[in-house]
C-alpha cells in the first residue's frame, strides 16, 4: 500500500472513531445531565477465596460480559477451571472458577471477578 493511501486510510479511521464518539457521547435518552447520569454502568465485582472453588454473580437481572480468576502464589498455583455461570435460559450471570496447588492438586487460594453490565 502506497504512503499517500496509508495515511487516507489513517484519516478516513480517525474520522469515524470521532463521529462514533459523538454518536455514542450524545445517545442519551434525554439531553438532561441527570438524566445522563442515571444510565446504568458496567460493574466490576470481586472475592477472595481459599476454597479452591467459587462462584461470584452479577446483581439480578445484570448480564456477566467477563470474569476470570487469579491465584495468590504464581508458579505453585494454577487455575484450573474459569468460566461464566449461566442460568436456566442460558443467560450468562456469574463467574465460577477453580484454583489448585501444584505440588498435589490441592484446593488453592485466590480472587474471582466479573464483569457486569445491566
Amino acid at each position: 500500500m502506497s504512503a499517500a493511501v496509508r495515511r487516507t486510510t489513517y484519516a478516513l479511521a480517525a474520522v469515524t472513531a470521532a463521529l462514533l464518539a459523538l454518536v455514542a457521547f450524545n445517545s442519551f435518552p434525554s439531553t438532561s445531565p441527570s438524566a445522563a447520569a442515571a444510565v446504568a454502568r458496567p460493574v466490576v465485582k470481586s472475592k477472595y477465596f481459599t476454597t479452591g472453588d467459587t462462584t461470584i454473580s452479577c446483581p439480578s437481572g445484570w448480564t456477566a460480559t467477563g470474569g476470570g480468576v487469579g491465584v495468590d502464589l504464581v508458579g505453585s498455583m494454577y487455575v484450573a477451571r474459569t468460566e461464566p455461570t449461566r442460568n436456566s435460559s442460558g443467560k450468562p450471570v456469574g463467574w465460577k472458577g477453580d484454583v489448585r496447588q501444584r505440588s498435589n492438586g490441592g484446593a488453592a487460594s485466590g480472587t474471582i471477578y466479573v464483569v457486569c453490565a445491566p
